[in-house]
């Protein structure tokens, strides 16, 4: 299945969603609104899907807004395409599956947003990032200043969206940006390594886990315990046997 921003490849229970809006893959009204679509048809039609893999074509992940096109926005149109687009990246969030963000080159502002609500982020070497919105006059979007706290922390997430200085890929390792740094050229490679090794694992252990780990920090600590006591005893349940499920 394909469209002419979006497209999509099934395989191995991954499905992998391509961005594809040259040449800096912004998000468009057009692109928010197949992604968004891409992903719930996506996850509808495959009820083994363990992994889904954000990716890219060109040479950038996402250099986010277009801000010189929305300058005509009226509060209205701003307020509703910053909702579009909440929604979608709460949806990617909360997804019952791992989600992993394979970045690269320019990903910025509303981009960077968006690796921000995988579960785990992959970057090419070449990656650079940043939140440039202070110098736009606007505010950061989609739901990235929580997102980028809760990954950081607070001081450093203020001073980077104060700032709105670039940060290359090795500083985004250092300090919890992404997960792992690897050459540009073997950036798909290694995304598809990573997606394969996590898929190859029970698909209810791996919803658990990432409820789990969702519920903690979104609920509080005592409530994510809680839920991890009745998710493993729930394992056991002798109608679904789930630790026996591959």
């Amino acid at each position: 299945m394909s469209n002419t921003c979006v497209s999509i490849e099934c395989k191995d229970w991954i499905s992998t969603v391509t961005i594809d809006n040259p040449p800096v893959n912004y998000l468009d009204k057009e692109v928010l609104a197949r992604l968004n679509k891409t992903v719930s048809d996506v996850y509808a039609a495959q009820a083994d899907l363990r992994v889904v893999l954000i990716a890219s074509r060109g040479a950038n992940f996402s250099a986010g807004i277009d801000y010189a096109g929305f300058v005509k926005m009226t509060k209205d149109e701003a307020g509703h395409f910053a909702e579009v687009g909440y929604n979608l990246l709460k949806h990617l969030e909360n997804l019952p599956v791992p989600v992993i963000a394979a970045v690269k080159g320019e990903t910025t502002g509303a981009g960077l947003g968006l690796a921000l609500a995988a579960d785990i982020r992959i970057a090419a070497a070449d990656t650079v990032f940043s939140f440039p919105e202070a110098q736009f006059g606007v505010p950061p979007i989609f739901g990235s200043s929580q997102r980028l706290a809760k990954t950081v922390g607070i001081g450093r997430a203020k001073e980077l969206l104060f700032t709105g200085r670039t940060v290359d890929a090795e500083e985004a390792l250092r300090i919890g940006l992404v997960n792992k740094v690897v050459p540009t050229e073997t950036l798909d490679e290694e995304a598809n390594k990573l997606a394969l090794r996590i898929a190859g694992n029970s698909l209810s252990s791996l919803r658990s886990i990432k409820m789990l780990v969702n519920v903690g920090l979104n609920e509080g600590y005592d409530v994510g315990l809680q839920q991890e006591v009745t998710a493993f005893s729930e394992a056991f349940n002798p109608d679904t046997k789930q630790w026996e499920r591959m």
